[in-house]
């Protein structure tokens, strides 16, 4: 199975304003697009997977013709072990960061697999100190949620899992506990965004109990800005 990748972007908004995008790893599989979880999955643990993806999306941006797309905040997935290991910034394409200008937040997946808070911190201040943030992925699938967010520090949003958002459009009643959590996120000075909406039903809920970053198809599917295709050789 080849390795090829390429990325594809989808919206987040600010209420109705576009205020960034995730970049998204795709690969072309059985004739679809799709995410390359075997990649992934083979790439376990390989912090150079993590570094390999943050420097292609670094040179995809560099090739968007739309330049209104980089000068939004851009999202790139790492690692609950790139976060736990020491980072080197000689590893990431620091000059073509600067010389685009580019506002890059790492969004962390799997945050269960941090396994050094101390050293995920420490990574945190490295990243602030040269302009690029970092948020939570996936909170609320799991109960240890809660848990990790109180170690951490520095954090830019943390992102609803889909899983509570599936659970507000099946049981509408739940939007009072999800308030509850939301507000024990902002005591801690993080911002919260929302994922996975599909529904005008369910933006309207999440609305009224203050929540203003929003993604989802409601309101983008994932865009291809630019054709260029990424081979892993790791």
């Amino acid at each position: 199975m080849r390795n090829d990748i390429f990325f594809m972007y989808q919206p987040k908004y600010h209420n109705a304003i576009i205020f960034g995008y995730e970049a998204l790893l795709r690969s072309k599989i059985n004739g679809g697009l799709s995410c390359p979880d075997f990649l992934v999955d083979k790439n376990v643990n390989n912090i150079k997977f993590d570094c390999f993806v943050i420097n292609s999306v670094i040179d995809s941006l560099s090739k968007i013709a739309d330049k209104e797309v980089i000068n939004n905040i851009i999202s790139i997935n790492v690692s609950g072990e790139f976060m736990s290991t020491p980072i080197l910034l000689s590893d990431i394409n620091i000059e073509a960061i600067k010389a685009l200008n580019l506002h890059l937040e790492l969004e962390i997946l799997e945050s269960d697999k941090i396994i050094n808070f101390e050293q995920c911190n420490e990574n945190i201040n490295l990243l602030n100190s040269i302009g690029i943030s970092v948020s939570v992925d996936d909170f609320g699938s799991d109960y240890s949620s809660v848990r990790r967010l109180i170690n951490l520090r520095n954090i830019n949003f943390i992102k609803l899992d889909k899983i509570l958002v599936n659970d507000i459009e099946n049981n509408p009643s739940l939007i009072q506990s999800i308030k509850i959590l939301c507000e024990f996120i902002w005591s801690l000075n993080f911002k919260i965004i929302a994922e996975g909406i599909e529904k005008e039903t369910t933006l309207v809920l999440l609305k009224s109990i203050g929540i203003e970053y929003f993604q989802g198809f409601y309101f983008s599917k994932p865009l291809r800005l630019e054709s260029e295709v990424y081979r892993l050789d790791l």
